[in-house]
């Protein structure tokens, strides 16, 4: 018998007897088995169906509903996308691509057009700025040649090579006419001597002026006719004799030839023409020339004929000053030194007439007396025997008329009441300081307005006046 014992089975499972016996681990733990073979996961399937949408960007949005054309920085508004907005039009199809290059496309056209909108704006506010910077400058010169008593001339101060002041009457429509309403009007209202208005009417009216007519007809060349009619030109500043020979006029066509009026550069407004007027512009005395342009420079006696030498040996010019009955001037005869003279009279001016060669002639120096420059009565004219007055020639009408004279006076009246006007410029101010012999030591005050009733001389300054 066996000494080995058997031991005892012990069942974890409850299986009745006579079922399989389990092939499988997940058998013997009891996990049931799927009869059904292995397949892949299905497909995740979404509860909604998905609808395509076509895709925009910021810029399609942007410009969508505007159409750029040349109205401004953005165009206006587009009528045809404004009414895509509310008729529920569908938007324009395409990809992102080909929308984006239609955006930037769009975007591309706006700068360029925004850029040139801006280019023409700058230009354009750069035309405006400089219109109204010649505004501003016209205005402020109007005002200084109101204050002066300059606003009948164009005038320039030249104080390079030579100092002078030349002015003509004021021309108007871009400086290529002459208004009548400018015209100087000789001894209108003068208190100091009111009778020599009556003298300065009588020769006005036997001035005339150049009538012209054109007649255009097909097929011929136009025929230019001329005439004279009563009245003087407005170009006129008086009537003078003049200097006929060469030599005497060089100076004034160097200087300034350059300034004859020029009907293909007539020059702006403001700027000094000296015009050329025709054979029928007169005052119906033989050998007198109408004066277009007035030169106030410093005296020079050269060309003063001297009457011999005083006991000291010195050079002495006779000065005569003729009876005036309606002024109530006595004659005086004079003899004085050069020396003398200079100081007596500072200044001249003289009148410049174009020939028919387009040639400048000086008419008659007009000398002005430095002692009291507002007494018309004490200017004299520079004669073959020396100094005589001017008054007195010009209301003879045979050397100078009184219109000439008076342009004269009024000029240098408005160059020294200029020579106080504020914001003159610099070295205008300078040059007619010079002119009028400040260096000198000799200044002197006076005052133009008070020898006149309201009307021509009006707008003269009352401020003192430097001499």
């Amino acid at each position: 018998m066996s000494i080995r014992r058997e031991s005892a089975v012990v069942h974890t499972n409850l299986m009745p007897v006579g079922a399989p016996i389990p092939q499988s681990i997940s058998d013997r733990l009891g996990i049931k088995q799927s009869t059904t073979p292995a397949q892949w996961p299905a497909p995740f399937e979404p509860q909604f169906k998905e609808v395509p949408v076509v895709s925009s960007n910021v810029v399609d949005d942007v410009f969508d509903e505007f159409e750029v054309d040349d109205t401004g920085l953005f165009g206006k508004k587009s009528k045809k996308a404004s009414s895509a907005k509310f008729k529920g039009d569908q938007p324009k199809k395409g990809g992102i691509l080909a929308n984006l290059k239609a955006a930037k496309s769009k975007a591309d056209s706006v700068v360029r057009k925004a850029s040139s909108s801006a280019a023409a704006g700058a230009k354009k506010a750069a035309a405006g700025a400089k219109k109204a910077y010649g505004t501003a400058k016209k205005a402020y010169g109007t005002a200084v040649k109101r204050f002066a008593g300059m606003n009948r001339f164009d005038y320039e101060v030249h104080n390079d090579e030579f100092t002078a002041v030349l002015a003509v009457a004021k021309k108007v429509n871009g400086g290529t006419e002459v208004d009548e309403k400018n015209m100087i009007k000789a001894f209108n209202k003068y208190k100091k001597h009111p009778a020599v208005a009556d003298f300065a009417e009588a020769q006005e009216k036997n001035m005339l002026h150049t009538e012209t007519q054109v007649k255009k007809v097909k097929g011929r060349d136009d025929e230019v006719s001329t005439r004279s009619g009563e009245g003087r030109n407005a170009a006129v500043l008086g009537y003078s004799k003049v200097e006929s020979k060469e030599e005497k006029n060089k100076e004034s066509n160097e200087r300034f030839a350059s300034a004859i009026f020029d009907k293909d550069a007539p020059g702006d407004e403001g700027v000094p023409t000296i015009v050329q007027l025709t054979e029928y512009d007169t005052n119906k005395v033989e050998g007198m020339y109408p004066i277009t342009a007035l030169v106030l420079e410093a005296m020079n006696r050269k060309g003063i004929q001297t009457s011999g030498k005083n006991e000291q040996g010195k050079d002495v010019i006779t000065v005569t000053m003729q009876k005036i009955k309606e002024a109530n001037i006595a004659e005086s005869v004079n003899q004085k030194t050069v020396d003398q003279i200079n100081f007596e009279y500072s200044l001249c001016v003289h009148g410049l007439y174009v020939n028919g060669e387009k040639q400048l002639q000086m008419g008659r120096k007009i000398l002005v007396y430095q002692q009291d420059p507002s007494d018309i009565a004490k200017y004299g004219i520079v004669t073959d025997s020396g100094i005589e007055s001017a008054l007195y020639h010009a209301m003879v009408g045979t050397e100078i008329d009184l219109l000439y004279l008076w342009a004269c006076y009024r000029l240098v009246a408005g160059v020294h009441t200029l020579a106080e006007a504020p914001g003159l410029d610099k070295t205008d101010k300078e040059a007619i300081k010079e002119l009028l012999g400040e260096g000198l030591g000799q200044v002197t005050l006076h005052s133009f307005a008070e020898d006149f009733d309201d009307g021509e001389f009006d707008e003269i300054n009352s401020a003192a006046i430097m001499m």
